[in-house]
């Protein structure tokens, strides 16, 4: 399987989770948006919905999820600092109301999304991407269809000095979808020339001087490489450009068709267009994973004999070992001694130091994307399935050290009464709050934070009243 695909396989397995879309399916049928979002981790920031009503009542959080960008590093992670744009049908002007989404600032960061409406010519500059309707709108979603890989075949007019248009220039974009969605947003922008966002593409093509673009002129479509921005009406200060992830063939047809992931799993409202004829899984529907409280032996070959450990609900625990065999051995480690193997991955699984067998490396690693994408309330429901509060990553974090990561003001007075150390350090030396800063949170994460006794205490500006 190509590295992508091993990456979009783990999109697929963490990032929308079952009881996501199961609740977001709920508010939809209650015809109640605002409950849909918070069930899809997003922010709402919509002022007044009256303008933007039709496009709410269609909204669906959890398919626009599905299909946005994302980093593709292994970490099922949204795209960072990107901003999405959702429009009404037909064409748009300075003073058509939107949506906007925004993706977090950060990869490893709180992996919740940002609605936002307001006037299109309002919006400030960077770049700002189109979504297709069928990628965020229920109503809309049968309306997704795959393309062909071909870019010769299907019309294009391609530079004939770039080797590989298909591959390099191009990216993962796909001729048929791009072809579709070019027509589009010329109709609906009246802009004929749109910048392709570079991110992906290999070095050559990230020249300054040059940018690659899809045009459409007297009929005919065209991939160039401009050193101009072509003049053409814009009614927005942002810049309006296209991202290659979002021109591809729906890349659940891959994954699919070489069994990297059963059609069953695949988002409802997406099945029902890629897979009209396959039935869902029926599974996912809890923030618990489905055998969380199992027991399962991993057998290690400690002192020339094989011993037994026992993994439940992220708990380890030696059978072949006393307490007084473990103190014994933490003190030989504490003054450089060597440990046997069992102490050796008691030590990396509790304080991240050492290597790990390959299966428990697996295990914590699919805890945590589980974790990141679900948000506070998969970490407070596993707690309450038995995790252990002191749970740390391969860098020896724990859960306080990326609270930033999680919907805090539940979860951070739990962890606190489990006994968690506001001030532990992981591996590198970090505190908790220093990792929090770095990841620009929130005053009120900073504030509790501090309240707690987090090093180093910050004193947050207060608002002056009056002049």
């Amino acid at each position: 399987m190509s590295e992508r695909l091993e990456d979009w396989r783990a999109v697929r397995r963490y990032a929308v989770p079952g009881w996501m879309i199961a609740e977001c399916a709920e508010a939809r049928e209650r015809e109640d948006w605002r409950a849909a979002c918070e069930a899809a981790r997003v922010d709402v920031r919509v002022g007044d919905p009256g303008p933007v009503a039709g496009l709410l009542a269609g909204f669906a959080p959890d398919l626009l999820r599905w299909h946005l960008p994302r980093a593709l590093n292994g970490t099922a992670a949204l795209a960072q600092r990107m901003r999405f744009l959702l429009t009404p049908d037909g064409p748009v002007t300075a003073d058509t109301v939107v949506l906007q989404v925004r993706s977090p600032r950060w990869v490893s960061g709180a992996q919740r999304l940002t609605l936002l409406s307001g006037r299109l010519g309002d919006l400030g500059p960077g770049p700002v991407f189109p979504v297709a309707p069928h990628l965020w709108d229920a109503r809309r979603a049968a309306e997704l269809t795959a393309g062909t890989p071909t870019w010769a075949s299907t019309g294009w007019q391609v530079p004939a000095a770039v080797p590989a248009p298909g591959e390099d220039l191009l990216g993962p974009a796909d001729p048929v979808v791009a072809a579709r969605e070019l027509r589009r947003v010329t109709a609906q922008f009246r802009r004929w020339s749109w910048r392709l966002w570079p991110e992906g593409i290999r070095s050559a093509y990230r020249r300054p001087d040059r940018h690659v673009r899809l045009e459409i002129g007297d009929g005919r479509l065209r991939v160039v490489l401009r050193a101009d921005e072509p003049s053409q009406p814009a009614p927005t200060r942002a810049d309006l450009c296209l991202h290659r992830q979002l021109l591809r063939s729906p890349v659940d047809l891959d994954l699919v068709r070489l069994g990297h992931l059963d059609a069953g799993e695949v988002h409802p409202l997406v099945r029902a267009a890629l897979f009209p004829g396959a039935g869902g899984s029926g599974a996912g529907g809890s923030l618990v994973p489905d055998g969380f409280g199992d027991e399962e032996m991993l057998r290690i070959h400690c002192a020339g004999q094989w011993h037994r450990i026992r993994l439940r609900g992220g708990r380890l625990e030696l059978l072949h070992h006393t307490v007084a065999e473990k103190e014994r051995e933490l003190a030989l480690g504490a003054f450089g001694g060597v440990i046997n193997a069992c102490f050796r991955v008691d030590r990396a699984w509790r304080r991240g130091e050492g290597a790990l067998p390959k299966r428990l490396r697996a295990y914590r690693r699919d805890l945590w994307r589980r974790m990141e994408h679900g948000g506070g309330r998969v970490v407070l429901a596993l707690l309450d399935a038995g995790l252990d509060p002191g749970f740390r990553d391969g860098q020896g974090r724990t859960l306080l050290h990326r609270i930033h990561q999680f919907e805090h003001a539940e979860l951070l007075p739990r962890l606190l009464a489990e006994g968690l150390d506001v001030n532990d350090r992981g591996r590198y030396g970090h505190p908790p709050m220093f990792e929090t800063l770095i990841h620009t949170p929130s005053h009120d994460l900073l504030r509790a934070l501090t309240e707690a006794g987090a090093w180093p205490p910050l004193s947050l500006p207060v608002p002056s009243i009056g002049p």
